[in-house]
């Protein structure tokens, strides 16, 4: 009976099990807060806060099944279809920003029955899934990185991070430091490198400056406050940005984590989740720490740096370019994410947005989590198919 579990086991739950293990644990700890954090939702309605836990329940059930499904995949035959799945990606952005539906004053979502489908998670996989391809064939010869290449590279880079900038900077931004780590340990010449940043920034700066997009007169903003906030040294500019939009959001979020680091107050009895708009997504990691106190608020980070090595050790395991990039970009996109919503949530950055991978709640971000994972377990597959079939060095 045991032989036959542990085999099903194996069948279904292909890859490295340290990432398998860590990944079970984020998202069992993700439903406990999440729980938790929607608390304040049972005065919108007799069926809630149970309502939106089944549906995240059922989200986390489809996210597994996908894991599970992608990671017995060849995830070089789930690549093959990353430029045009890149394109289309694009399409639905701009079909977004024209139909969508607007919250929070950006239009980044479609509606798709019960569930909102974000088509710039979409495009954060496709493109790094596409770059990775691309620099997997160019290891050995640097010289293959000619101009037209490079036109290449910065087309899908720059019209990536324009499109998705004009609805959310911050994932742009996210996308956008992605794309550098990849170019890096694709071997780009710096000197591209070097165009592709600038040309980008360059983008970002206008769109910022002459406020163009949705969301770009509030990324000003949020900048301006964050700057005025950190840099300034005069009392009277610091009052004037006190208990204001974001600023607000941030104040409540270090009350909740002074009230609890220390103290914890236990398992579904914060009080700052009535306070702080956005508890189960944005500002988790301010709920996670006045409920579960320091211990636990080092964990998280410990935990995706954990799985960040795992992530990593594909570069040296994979004997093929393609799984190496791939897992290395795929793993740096979650890893800069999860610590970028920690960042805000103590106030280290500006307010960007980001929900914590595997823990806040989410639709189609769990969703694209997911696949991205399902494909960094099919790449350490790789360990065991070299153990099991090893083939000499020529």
């Amino acid at each position: 009976m045991e032989t036959r579990i542990t085999n099903y086991i194996k069948n279904r739950l292909a890859g490295d099990y340290q990432i398998w293990f860590i990944v079970i644990l984020l998202n069992t700890f993700g439903l406990l807060i999440q729980f938790s954090a929607k608390g304040k939702l049972s005065m919108g309605g007799p069926f809630e806060p149970m309502a939106s836990i089944i549906k995240s329940l059922v989200l986390l059930g489809i996210s597994f099944y996908l894991m599970a499904w992608v990671s017995r995949k060849n995830y070089i035959k789930v690549t093959r279809i990353a430029h045009i799945a890149l394109i289309f990606s694009w399409i639905l952005i701009l079909i977004a920003l024209k139909f969508g539906e607007s919250k929070g004053g950006a239009s980044r979502w479609l509606e798709l029955g019960p569930i909102s489908f974000m088509p710039s998670d979409m495009a954060k996989l496709c493109l790094t899934a596409s770059l990775a391809k691309i620099f997997s064939t160019r290891q050995s010869d640097q010289s293959s990185y000619n101009f037209p290449l490079f036109l290449i590279i910065l087309a899908e880079i720059g019209i990536t991070c324009f499109l998705i900038m004009l609805s959310n900077f911050s994932t742009s931004a996210l996308i956008f430091l992605t794309s550098i780590v990849l170019m890096m340990f694709g071997r780009v010449p710096l000197a591209q490198i070097t165009g592709i940043i600038t040309v980008v920034v360059s983008i970002a700066i206008i769109v910022v400056t002459f406020e163009i997009g949705q969301r770009a007169a509030t990324v000003k903003a949020r900048i301006k406050t964050f700057a005025t906030r950190t840099l300034s040294t005069s009392t009277k500019e610091t009052k004037k940005i006190q208990d204001k939009g974001d600023t607000y959001q941030l104040k409540r979020s270090w009350y909740a984590i002074a009230t609890g680091a220390l103290i914890p107050k236990g398992p579904g009895n914060s009080q700052f989740r009535y306070l702080l708009s956005q508890a189960e997504s944005d500002f988790i990691y301010a709920i996670i720490l006045e409920e579960y106190g320091l211990i636990f608020g080092l964990a998280i980070p410990l935990l995706f740096i954990w799985f960040m090595w795992r992530g990593a050790s594909a570069i040296k395991y994979s004997e093929k370019p393609l799984g190496g990039l791939l897992s290395a970009g795929l793993t740096c996109t979650i890893v800069l994410q999860a610590f970028i919503n920690m960042l805000v949530a103590v106030g280290a950055g500006p307010v960007t947005g980001q929900p914590m991978p595997m823990i806040s709640a989410g639709g189609t971000s769990l969703i694209f989590t997911a696949l991205s994972i399902g494909l960094i377990l099919s790449i350490s597959r790789d360990k065991e198919n070299k153990i099991s079939d090893p083939k000499p060095v020529i």
